[in-house]
């Protein structure tokens, strides 16, 4: 259970931390992997809120826990290895860390299922 925990708060830490930078471009030196800013990154931005949002849930209210991880995980999982064929540049920081938390997401389900 210490693994799907250390899942969540890395999506809070991470997701709602870039969710809350791109959403109004507050850090603009900060967003330089993500590129320019533009409409498709504030949409992308509402995505990683989504995300922290809904593994606040999962921690809180425990009944959820087990559905939400069961759902939100793998879909992170595929999006987050997806990025490494759709970036195709795996020196860049933002596809380092979506393979490092899609390992972590992986290790995470293993455990539970």
């Amino acid at each position: 259970m210490v693994l799907i925990y250390l899942s969540l708060v890395v999506n809070i830490l991470v997701a709602g931390f870039w969710g809350s930078v791109l959403f109004r471009n507050f850090l603009p030196n900060f967003s330089q992997p993500f590129g320019t800013d533009t409409a498709a990154l504030r949409i992308l931005s509402c995505l990683y809120l989504a995300i922290a949002v809904v593994s606040i849930v999962a921690l809180i209210y425990q009944p959820l826990l087990l559905p939400i991880i069961t759902i939100l995980f793998p879909l992170q999982i595929i999006y987050k290895l997806l990025s490494v064929v759709a970036v195709q540049n795996f020196k860049n920081p933002i596809v380092i860390s979506n393979v490092l938390i899609a390992i972590l997401h992986m290790m995470s389900l293993y455990m539970v299922l």
